[in-house]
């Protein structure tokens, strides 16, 4: 054992440890020296220097400890670096506490803590007074838990109203002293397009003014330059999307910098990857806002490795000790551990006091009405659909499977629904049918028509003929269903898989005197906020029915304040889709007693059936892990139909039997 002691001094203005003293004993050690090396150490003038990046510098003085005390080395800290650990462990200690009681808020523990209840208090009186909307129960406790940690995740079920819960938080810490250590002056939100306009007609239902909002995302007539003047003379709220960060980095960083800025990331389950160029883009921001926020519906959208990057967020310099797991670990208990198991149940205890998840049941929402309506399909699309199907249903029995790789049964699935909503979609490949985020990378490519078609010219006749013979029976029973809607002065959102769809019943609707809007991947976003504008006021009439796609239509969005019915036209197999699409119009916000009608569009006989009630059952285990406190998504594969082709398989042989 050497016997010389090793001094470690602390250089903070160069980042780096210098090592000096016996340092021979190290040089020496072939083992140790290699250990070393994932120090970044380099040798100069019989010195040792081990480099650390910022926030670091007690993560990287441990692992030097741990080393000098596994090789049997003596080691002394400088005045300097002592004080460092000294404040260290003042400051763990202080973390400690801080998070405990940030669990005890998280958990409405106030009974038996008195000073909770007197900060809370003064909580509700600023945001009583500076807001003008007034906040549920639970909006109100997480607004003050986000105010209280000024660093959390919010994991709400979409309409649980998050927008609302940030700015009562935003306008308590806001009206802090200019000089108090939590005040903050400014908000930047890191979103999807969809979200900027909810962000500024939401900051004026709260506040009753009109937002001081700049766009840097979503607007080709704003130059690079004019992105970097509005972040050096910034307005109150600044919006930017995922992908927009990491162009503007520095400038982002410079504005963080000189502005007392809380940053949220809306959707932020589109920034878990901490490889991807939008996760690290604002993981690099992050250690310069004042305040972080993130805000999600699905955290765990793949994995709980999912929570990695989130918190690396919202604790740049803590998230190793808040999370005590390796993201290797959170990928190997995604895929080998149970909800009730106990590395999940010691995970979850790991960051209960850093977030808050409001779910369904918490609501209270008004109830839903949900009613199945049977059509039976015209003479020539019954024929169309017949052929197609049992020309299929051959091909299924051979081969059954439709996961993510099966592509051929996957669009053979497709091509089944269109048949049954409306044949003039087999005309088309099925590119141009879907949304491209619905078929990228699961279907393949079609031709004009699929070749089982092609060799039979009765059919293929009817197929080419169908628009001009036939209009789908689905479009009549909804247009009887619409004129009802109507004249009780109502609105009605129209959902269909199918873009094309969507076109060819706005103009069936136009030829019967109703107008209607399309809310589709192709309507750019000025026209799509102008359109959602114009249906949420009660009072606009200029058209009462929005045909919508769910991909197209998924986030951020809300159309509940002016409509209460939605016509499912078809439904795919996708139960996260579904959901999503229900809670466009069934959220915070609605009137006590205020009923929100569902309406499923099926065609008898068909695969319409199949999904419905395949579906359901879907729905049934989804939302019981919606109801978990880390909703593990991935437990439901949407991309998997084989239960759906099984289960077609059985409806077929009990209708032709």
């Amino acid at each position: 054992m050497n016997d010389k002691r090793i001094e470690v001094h602390l250089d903070a203005e160069n980042l780096r440890y210098i090592i000096r003293g016996g340092i021979d004993g190290i040089l020496t050690n072939r083992r140790l020296l290699f250990s070393f090396k994932r120090l970044n150490y380099k040798s100069e003038d019989g010195l040792l220097h081990v480099p650390y990046e910022e926030g670091r510098e007690i993560e990287v003085l441990q692992e030097i400890n741990e080393l000098f005390v596994k090789f049997g080395l003596k080691e002394s800290l400088s005045v300097d670096t002592q004080k460092a650990m000294d404040s260290y462990h003042r400051e763990q200690e202080h973390f400690e506490e801080f998070s405990q009681k940030a669990k005890k808020i998280r958990n409405n523990e106030f009974e038996n803590n008195p000073e909770f209840v007197s900060d809370f208090d003064d909580f509700q009186s600023v945001v009583k007074n500076k807001l003008v909307r007034r906040l549920y129960p639970l909006q109100l406790l997480s607004s003050y838990h986000l105010a209280f940690a000024q660093n959390a995740c919010n994991f709400a079920v979409p309409g649980a109203g998050k927008t609302s819960i940030v700015y009562g938080a935003y306008a308590y810490l806001k009206n802090l002293p200019i000089n108090h250590p939590r005040h903050v002056d400014k908000l930047m939100v890191i979103g999807p397009l969809s979200s900027f306009a909810p962000w500024e007609n939401e900051y004026q239902e709260c506040f009753g003014k009109k937002a001081e909002a700049q766009r840097l995302s979503g607007d080709s007539s704003v130059s690079r330059s004019q992105k970097e003047q509005h972040l050096y003379f910034p307005s109150e709220i600044t919006l930017i999307y995922h992908g927009g960060v990491d162009g503007l980095q520095n400038e982002i960083v410079d504005f963080l910098r000189k502005n007392k800025t809380m940053v949220v990331v809306d959707e932020a389950h589109r920034i878990k990857n901490p490889e991807g160029v939008w996760g690290k883009s604002v993981i690099n921001i992050a250690k310069e806002a004042k305040s972080r926020v993130i805000l999600t519906g699905t955290p765990v959208p793949n994995g709980y490795e999912d929570l990695f990057n989130l918190f690396q967020f919202i604790y740049p310099f803590k998230f190793k000790d808040i999370l005590k797991f390796h993201y290797g670990n959170l990928v190997d208990m995604t895929k080998n551990s149970s909800p009730d198991n106990e590395r999940v149940k010691r995970f979850t205890e790991n960051i209960s006091p850093y977030f808050i998840r409001i779910k369904k049941s918490d609501l209270k929402l008004p109830p839903v009405n949900e009613k199945t309506i049977y059509f039976e399909m015209g003479k020539q699309q019954r024929e169309i659909y017949d052929f197609i199907e049992t020309k299929y249903i051959k091909s299924f029995q051979k081969n059954g499977s439709a996961t993510v790789k099966d592509i051929l049964n996957k669009a053979k699935l497709i091509r089944l629904r269109q048949a049954s909503t409306n044949p003039s979609l087999l005309v088309r490949p099925i590119e141009d049918t879907l949304e491209i985020d619905d078929y990228s990378g699961r279907t393949v490519s079609g031709k004009l028509m699929p070749e089982e078609f092609q060799d039979d010219s009765q059919i293929l006749s009817k197929i080419k003929s169908y628009i001009k013979s036939e209009v789908p029976s689905k479009f009549i029973g909804i247009l009887e269903l619409l004129k009802e809607k109507i004249k009780r002065n109502e609105k009605v959102l129209i959902w269909t898989i199918f873009v094309q769809n969507a076109k060819e019943f706005k103009d069936f609707l136009s030829s019967k005197g109703i107008e209607s809007r399309l809310l589709i991947g192709e309507v750019d976003q000025i026209e799509r906020e102008a359109v959602i504008k114009k249906f949420n006021d009660q009072a606009n009439n200029d058209f009462k029915v929005v045909i919508a796609n769910p991909f197209a239509v998924a986030e951020s969005i809300s159309l509940h304040k002016g409509c209460h019915n939605a016509v499912y036209m078809e439904r795919d197999y996708n139960c996260s889709n579904f959901l999503q699409s229900k809670d466009r119009i069934h959220r915070v916000g609605l009137s006590e007693g205020q009923v929100t009608n569902y309406y499923y569009i099926l065609s008898k006989d068909s695969v319409d059936d199949v999904i419905n009630q395949q579906l359901n059952i879907k729905v049934e285990r989804m939302e019981r892990i919606i109801d978990e406190e880390i909703p593990l998504f991935s437990r439901i594969d949407d991309s998997d139909e084989t239960d759906l082709i099984k289960a077609l398989l059985d409806d077929y042989a009990k209708r032709t039997q």
